[in-house]
């Protein structure tokens, strides 16, 4: 039944800031801009992935309940990249760190609208 996953969908009530936010910090490119009164948003291509971030009629302000989802960003290096985002003011809630599970290890921080993305790779 289920294929693939299609497009990962982050709404905001102010998408253009969000948007430029992971455009700035973390150097996604823009792949489309959808200024339509029903579907109104930025997309990115991340790899493989779909990333939306658009406007929603039903989303006020920030998160407020920011651990119920996470993106995950495959990167090289963990340290590394951590190291660059926080030049760019990125604030992380967790340094990088090892999977207690496996060999790759995390780092996580908050957008702008305060949802929880973490980086995934190599230390």
């Amino acid at each position: 039944m289920i294929k693939d996953i299609s497009a990962v969908l982050i709404w905001s009530d102010n998408y253009q800031k969000l948007a430029n936010w992971y455009q700035e910090k973390l150097g996604l490119k823009i792949l489309e801009e959808i200024n339509h009164p029903d579907d109104t948003g930025v997309g990115f291509m991340v790899g493989k992935m779909y990333l939306w971030i658009g406007q929603h009629s039903q989303v006020k302000g920030k998160n407020k309940d920011e651990h119920r989802h996470m993106i995950n960003f495959v990167v090289d290096s963990v340290s590394q990249s951590c190291k660059e985002l926080e030049k760019k003011g990125v604030m992380f809630l967790a340094k990088p760190f090892k999977a207690p599970t496996f060999d790759k290890y995390f780092a996580t921080f908050y957008d702008l609208d305060q949802n929880l993305v973490q980086l995934i790779g190599g230390k």
